[in-house]
């Protein structure tokens, strides 16, 4: 399990830097001053990487809810849990933004067009950031 473990968190800090990535082009794309081969890159790889730390997460929720959430946060620390659960609505949506920032900045887009997907992408990001801090204190305390 700490195999799977390691990678959720390597894969998360992949999907964290990539979507951070992603919204600084984006911004600097809605300000008139884009970078497109970066915009383009990080425009598959955010997603990408998103999906692949979410696969790896469920792999590992099963036992996270067995050994970690039934045995000692329900009991012990119910504010733990409800940290973790917030963290997982947040990465989820984060999924959802990043996903459609992704598909919706496209580079060939009206100016006026750049403004909205700057905003998506830096909402999903701080998201992120907030699904990343969360999960490090929820794992510091109890790790799987």
């Amino acid at each position: 399990m700490k195999p799977l473990l390691l990678a959720h968190a390597v894969l998360a800090f992949a999907a964290l830097f990539a979507a951070t990535h992603h919204a600084a082009y984006a911004v600097l794309a809605a300000i008139g001053r884009p970078r497109t081969r970066a915009l383009k890159r990080f425009m598959w790889i955010a997603p990408a990487a998103m999906l692949a730390q979410a696969g790896v997460g469920l792999a590992i929720y099963p036992a996270y809810r067995v050994r970690v959430r039934a045995l000692d946060f329900d009991r012990y620390a119910p504010a733990l849990a409800r940290l973790f659960e917030l963290k997982e609505h947040l990465a989820a949506l984060a999924i959802a933004l990043v996903i459609g920032a992704s598909l919706a900045g496209g580079i060939d887009r009206a100016a006026e067009a750049r403004w909205p997907v700057a905003a998506i992408s830096c909402t999903a990001a701080a998201f992120l950031w907030a699904a990343a801090l969360i999960g490090l204190y929820v794992t510091a305390s109890h790790p799987l």
